[in-house]
């Protein structure tokens, strides 16, 4: 059927700062407008948004103490995952390197702790959300006897971050 004088005439491509913008029936017949579009997009982005805030990356200077030995600078990143309820980065991945589960968090602490490899080593500590310090304490300890082998205690200030890579 062809278009008569009562019915709206198709436009057709309008050039504008270089895009094609198709203004014909099918945008009237779908009732889309800018507004509708911003709004598609907007929510399409919104698992992201809201993805990124349920991880917390950390970047982290104090010092760390093993045993009696006078401490040490140590410079470390932590994550902090509120999705699986894990937090990361206490361990040497070359030797164990396990999340450590979180047990509890409000607006202010996160607190958490594990122990792994037939409770030989454990791990646990809080995270002060609003001040960036963390304590932790790593220990391992000897399967058969259940004494301690070593201990490293982390006194840490970290700062909100984003992983380089």
């Amino acid at each position: 059927m062809l278009p008569t004088r009562a019915q709206p005439q198709p436009r057709h491509r309008a050039r504008d700062r270089g895009m094609f913008l198709w203004t014909g029936w099918g945008s009237a017949m779908l009732g889309l407008c800018p507004r509708d579009i911003a709004l598609a997009v907007m929510l399409v982005g919104l698992p992201t948004a809201q993805a990124a805030d349920t991880t917390l990356t950390l970047a982290c200077q104090g010092t760390t103490t093993a045993g009696t030995e006078e401490p040490e600078p140590v410079s470390m990143g932590i994550i902090v995952n509120f999705t699986k309820r894990t937090v990361q980065g206490f361990n040497d991945p070359s030797i164990v390197d396990y999340p450590v589960r979180i047990t509890a968090w409000n607006d202010v602490t996160v607190d958490f702790g594990s122990e792994v490899l037939n409770s030989t080593w454990s791990t646990s500590g809080s995270i002060d959300r609003v001040t960036g310090d963390v304590e932790a304490t790593l220990i391992v300890t000897d399967p058969k006897t259940s004494k301690t082998i070593s201990s490293t205690v982390y006194a840490l200030k970290c700062r909100p971050a984003q992983r380089m890579f």
